[in-house]
Order: structure tokens, then C-alpha cells, then sequence
């Protein structure tokens, strides 16, 4: 009978009451090894929950000493802490080894901002590399990235698998909206270029915006041209965004840093044609032309070519949307949450074997 593993997952991101989409990514994969009766996991993270101003300096002493209490001081080891965004995570993962259980195996997810933020690391971040056993990198051109070459895993966070159980349908007709935007709405995700492109749209469109942040942007839209019409949802599930993916000509992305981007693997495995700016996630699903579009991400011209192409898309003969919609789904298969959740279990088992043997 197999020995389980116990696991921890450890992350500053996770939901909450009034967020329930931040760090979901990381609730989705933690939800999916549960599954597994082979692990024992749980996951401790910081929820993004808006405090005063004074909890808000001291929200990482205080994670701190939550930590401490509910996982050093628990009566169960772990076998593997699993550090989703490395820097300042891996602090706790490494006290844990040193108060708790030295033989502890650490692996890493690097998520994006964990290595964007960090293009010349401090001495810390660096020194902390040695204690992680296993590396995950969410693409290979973040991997790339990071500061110094390591052998490591390039695995997706994983797509929730309520995603590829529709089937697409064979036409493109009938959809109730255009384009589809999902995401935070802020300047790294690309909503001041949105808004640019909105306004200056020529021709009407119907535009349906998923995502938190400052939607102030909607109301200037439809006050300068009155060709966009726009429904907004603050928050949507994953039934909900299955739905609006299926009624959708396209999703939008215009991000200026993405290291993968799961809401274009979502819309990708609904037959929806992405258009997208040249970041290391886009790169990493797109194939310009064959199962999504791309456009060069620079300032002064992403405007422009964006518009050409969304106009491009919905003049698309509808074999050749169909088509793509089809390389599309077939593209996105490898980013199956449960694909990359057994992928997960095989290092956490690895790492424990070696342990095992180690003794």
C-alpha cells in the first residue's frame, strides 16, 4: 500500500468572500489534488481581502505568525510545501525546513510577477534558490527568464476541466456578443488599450467585460462612441464564463506582461478565437493565424492593428473561423487541470521516493 503524501500548498493569493476569483488558479489545482487518494492536502494562503491601512503594512508579519502557529506547530509533517509565486513564499517553506522538518521537499511554482519583479534580484531571492528541490515554470519563455538556468518543469497552472465538456458548434452564428474581455482591470492587462480601441472602434460591436478593478473606463466608452455597447460583470463562475465564451466571436487580450494567461486557454477550449498581444503567454498557445491571432505588443501600434484584426475576425468566412476554432481546441488539450494535476503528483511522488531512499 502506497505511503501519503502530505502536502502543502502555500500561496500570498488566494479567494475570498469579496474576491473570489483571486488566486483561483491556484484554489482550482489545490481543489483537483485533494481528488488524488494518494495525497493528503492543504493549502494556507493570503486572501487579498481589502483591510485598514495599518493591517495593510503589516499583513506579511501577520501572515507570518499564522503560519507559524497553523503549520509549524501542527502535529502532522509534510512530506512536500508546494510555493506558489516564489519570493517572499519561499521564507516561510524554508523556516518550516529549519523548525519543523528538515527533510521537508520544497517545489516551486513561478507564476510571473514572481520573476517580472525581479529582473535584478536581491541576494535573499537568490540564496533561497538552494533549498528548492523542484522547479515549475508556467511557460518556457518565463523560464527563460529567471536570473540563472535551472532544470525545471514547464507546466501550466491548469484549466479547469468544466471547460472542454461542451462540444463547439460547427458555425459561427447567432452569437450574442463580439468580443469578450476577462481579467483584472488594470494597465499590465491591457484595459487603457481596451479603452483606446473601444472609442475608436468604426463600426458597432457588442462587448462583454469580465473582471474587478476600475470599470470607470465603460462609461467614457459609451459616451464617446455609440457604436460599442458593453455588458459588464464584475465577477462570473466558471459555468457562467463557459456560457459567455460560447456566445463570443473572440476574447481579447492585450496585455503587456502575461507569463501564460489561463483565460485564453479557457476560451481557446470553447472554439473561441483569441486575439492577443506578443507576450510570453500568448506565444507560448498561439500559432498567428492557425488557431488565434497575434499583434506586435508595442504602445504605438497595438491600437491599430487590433482593430484591423478584430474586424478581420468578424468578416472571417465562416470555414475559415471554424477551422481555426477547431486548431484552437485541439491546441489547448495539454492544459487539462487534471493532466497537470497528475503531472504535479508524479514530482511530489518522485521527491518523496527519493526521501525514502535517502534514509
Amino acid at each position: 500500500m502506497k505511503k501519503t503524501i502530505r502536502v502543502l500548498l502555500l500561496s500570498n493569493m488566494g479567494p475570498s468572500k469579496n474576491k473570489p476569483n483571486s488566486g483561483r488558479f491556484v484554489m482550482n489545482q489545490y481543489e483537483a489534488l485533494r481528488k488524488n487518494s494518494n495525497l493528503k492536502v492543504e493549502f494556507f494562503y493570503l486572501n487579498q481581502e481589502k483591510k485598514s491601512p495599518l493591517v495593510q503594512k503589516i499583513r506579511y508579519p501577520l501572515f507570518f505568525v499564522r503560519f507559524l502557529f497553523n503549520c509549524i506547530f501542527s502535529s502532522k509533517k509534510k512530506d512536500v510545501i508546494h510555493v506558489h509565486f516564489y519570493f517572499p513564499n519561499i521564507l516561510l517553506a524554508i523556516v518550516y525546513k529549519f523548525l519543523r522538518n528538515w527533510r521537508v521537499k520544497i517545489v516551486v511554482t513561478f507564476h510571473g510577477s514572481d520573476i517580472y519583479s525581479y529582473v535584478s534580484p536581491n541576494i535573499i531571492y537568490r540564496a533561497c534558490t538552494r533549498f528548492i528541490d523542484s522547479y515549475i515554470f508556467v511557460s518556457e519563455k518565463l523560464k527563460e527568464r529567471f536570473f540563472k538556468p535551472v532544470a525545471g518543469h514547464v507546466l501550466s497552472a491548469g484549466v479547469n476541466d468544466i471547460y472542454y465538456q461542451q462540444k463547439q458548434k460547427s458555425n459561427f452564428k447567432n452569437k450574442q456578443f463580439d468580443v469578450v474581455f476577462v481579467g483584472h482591470l488594470d494597465k499590465n492587462k491591457g484595459i487603457e488599450r481596451l479603452e483606446e480601441i473601444l472609442i475608436k472602434f468604426p463600426c458597432k460591436i457588442r462587448v462583454v467585460i469580465v473582471g474587478t478593478g476600475n470599470s470607470t473606463f465603460i462609461s467614457r466608452v459609451e459616451k464617446s462612441n455609440s457604436n460599442v455597447n458593453i455588458t459588464y460583470f464584475e465577477n462570473c463562475t466558471p459555468e457562467q464564463l463557459v456560457t459567455i465564451y460560447y456566445t463570443s466571436y473572440m476574447l481579447i487580450n492585450l496585455s503587456y506582461n502575461e507569463s501564460f494567461g489561463l483565460v485564453m486557454s479557457e476560451a481557446m477550449a470553447c472554439g473561441v478565437i483569441v486575439l492577443a498581444t506578443q507576450t510570453d503567454g500568448a506565444c507560448a498557445q498561439i500559432v498567428n493565424g492557425n488557431n488565434g491571432v497575434l499583434v506586435l505588443n508595442q504602445d504605438d501600434s497595438v491600437c491599430s492593428s487590433a482593430i484591423n484584426a478584430m474586424q478581420d475576425i468578424l468578416r472571417m468566412p465562416e470555414e475559415q473561423y471554424v477551422s481555426i476554432s477547431n486548431n484552437a481546441i485541439k491546441s489547448v488539450q495539454q492544459y487539462r487541470l487534471s493532466l497537470i494535476t497528475e503531472q504535479v503528483f508524479n514530482i511530489y511522488a518522485k521527491l518523496r521516493a527519493n526521501n525514502v531512499n535517502d534514509k
